[in-house]
């Protein structure tokens, strides 16, 4: 499933990026995750997912009932004004 993952890039040498999806933000999860590196960000938000996506499914939901909305559709909202840049992520939920 395509994901989109909004990136936070840090104000200060030696912070960590910072990650969310939006689409496992909702009701009574949400999504994210840090990285040191760009070269991480990938790998780190793949494990975010996947972690989500467990216990989601672990407490009933249905894995079905994900939809991610696209990068256009969060980089309009104002919970998302503080990522800097995005990424579509392919992450396989089997």
């Amino acid at each position: 499933m395509l994901f989109s993952v909004g990136i936070e890039y840090p104000s200060h040498d030696g912070n960590a990026l910072g990650m969310v999806v939006p689409a496992l933000s909702r009701d009574d999860y949400a999504c994210f995750s840090a990285a040191d590196s760009e070269e991480q960000v990938e790998s780190m938000a793949t494990e975010a997912i996947a972690m989500v996506v467990k216990e989601m499914v672990s407490n009933g939901v249905s894995v079905d009932s994900l939809k991610d909305m696209g990068l256009c559709h969060y980089r309009r909202l104002e919970d998302y004004n503080h990522c800097d840049g995005w990424l579509l992520l392919d992450v396989d939920l089997t």
